[in-house]
């Protein structure tokens, strides 16, 4: 079953009795799910680890109304790197704010600073989290320093004519001296 909550309960502005001077009231959220279960995630991926994501949401409202929900989620995620085709894993790691609006129009705002969503009284926490995780996917995933492939010298890309024969430039320096 999906974790579905009212993000308009969840970010409740307080009339300044909350957590401080601002007026704001925090609620809370969090949990566990395997990451199996993210299909969009992982489709396309090499098969993974049977691990969990972690999830916590802070839901916030301000006494002006703003209503804001911070998204944090860790997950360990196999990727194939793009260089030697050899599977990695890359730790994932997702904290962002997200102002919470009510209709599609709101979405574009004066701060484009802060990405928008818009709420719902039955609003699928996990497709949030999801989300979120796609878009700390590398466009191009690759390890930090491949291992190295047997049969691929590491020495030099070039092959060894090439790295025998001299350089163009070498027969313009003799020109400039000439002169």
């Amino acid at each position: 079953m999906r974790d579905v909550v009212d993000l308009f309960a969840l970010t409740v502005p307080d009339a300044g009795k909350g957590s401080g001077e601002k007026g704001i009231k925090d609620a809370e959220l969090s949990g566990r799910h395997a990451l199996a279960g993210f299909k969009r995630l992982v489709a396309g991926l090499p098969a993974q680890a049977d691990t969990q994501v972690q999830w916590f949401l802070r839901g916030e409202g301000t006494v002006a109304g703003r209503r804001f929900i911070n998204v944090q989620a860790q997950a360990q995620v196999t990727l194939e790197c793009q260089r030697c085709l050899q599977p990695f894993v890359l730790p994932l790691q997702v904290d962002n704010r997200l102002e919470v609006v009510r209709r599609q129009s709101d979405l574009e705002g004066d701060d484009d600073e802060i990405e928008r969503i818009v709420g719902s009284a039955r609003f699928d926490v996990l497709d949030l989290i999801e989300d979120e995780l796609i878009l700390s996917l590398p466009s191009v995933p690759k390890h930090d320093v491949c291992p190295s492939v047997p049969g691929v010298s590491e020495s030099s890309d070039e092959p060894e004519d090439e790295a025998r024969r001299p350089s163009p430039f070498a027969a313009l320096k003799r020109l400039k001296k000439d002169s």
